[in-house]
């Protein structure tokens, strides 16, 4: 294949070098779809699919030359060429792929990776992702939000956010009255069940109404209800029972955790936090469990994820 002669994404133009519109409009595309979570490979795949052009005439699209084309700084503006990608972007993107190259050893069948409830970034609320780095010697696990505008990182190594959700678990299981139960107030049925009780009525005022009709709607009715019993103290009274029934833990329960836990809360000195399943958070110093609302943050400054380290 004959090799180009400038960087894809630009051209010549009476001996200078500009931008190729159609070029650009793909390299943009390769950045994105990587940061969407596209692997090379999938990207290489679809370009090749779609018939677009590395260089007139030639598709051939893999998984090195996306690669090369991600990790090219020219593309920021570098050696005098015009800048395409921002370097914010074009450094997100860099890491990213070294956070990929670095997980390989990760054992996938882990519990951490089977919590699946949000964990969720102290600095602005918004969902974290956790990220393995054997590169750190210290601590190999850390969460970076995924705010583009905040990409605060937590340091925080699998076994001992599990042994705080632990802690955290325990204390209820050990006083279950703990656990809040609002007051209930008188339920008022819903709109649908209120409709579906008028037309069982408006079926039998019929002299000759049609059983299976009458069955269907009735069966219809009583689904309605059961759906309306999902209320709060509900809930509360069923994340009650599941805590007083559990024997105190002496490693990480998943099952336990799965029917009580609903985010898990970080704070900026890696602290947890767990939101229940009824609304209700705990933290380390929740002696009394705290009730709604975000964990206390402590006064540790913001990691972020473009810092040194």
């Amino acid at each position: 294949m004959k090799k180009r002669n400038i960087p894809f994404g630009y051209q010549y133009q009476n001996g200078t070098i500009i931008t190729h519109p159609q070029e650009v409009t793909v390299l943009n595309r390769i950045f994105s779809e990587y940061q969407k979570g596209m692997s090379l490979l999938e990207i290489a795949s679809c370009l090749n699919d779609e018939n677009i052009e590395y260089q007139p005439g030639v598709t051939g699209w893999n998984k090195s030359r996306i690669m090369r084309l991600i990790e090219d700084e020219r593309y920021t503006g570098k050696d005098g060429f015009p800048a395409i990608i921002d370097e914010r972007t074009h450094q997100a993107t860099v890491e990213m792929k070294a956070q990929k190259n670095t997980q390989h050893s990760t054992d996938r069948s882990a519990e951490v990776f089977h919590i699946e409830v949000p964990v969720i970034c102290p600095a602005c609320g918004s969902e974290m992702n956790r990220r393995h780095d054997s590169r750190f010697k210290k601590c190999q696990q850390r969460w970076i939000c995924s705010n583009a505008d905040c990409r605060t990182v937590i340091h925080k190594a699998d076994s001992h956010l599990l042994d705080d959700i632990t802690v955290l678990l325990n204390r209820l299981i050990v006083n279950p009255e703990l656990v809040q139960i609002p007051v209930e107030s008188a339920h008022e049925p819903s709109a649908p069940i209120h409709k579906a009780e008028n037309e069982i009525a408006r079926i039998l005022d019929t002299l000759d109404y049609d059983k299976n009709t009458l069955r269907k709607k009735m069966l219809e009715c009583v689904s309605l209800k059961y759906a309306d019993i999902g209320s709060a103290p509900y809930t509360a009274h069923r994340l009650k029972a599941a805590l007083a029934d559990a024997e105190p833990l002496s490693a990480f329960s998943l099952p336990l955790f799965k029917r009580t836990v609903q985010a898990i809360h970080l704070g900026k000195d890696g602290t947890v936090s767990i939101k229940l399943m009824n609304g209700q958070t705990v933290g380390k110093d929740d002696e009394n469990a705290a009730g709604n609302g975000n964990a206390q943050e402590s006064g540790a400054e913001d990691t972020r994820q473009n810092q040194h380290r």
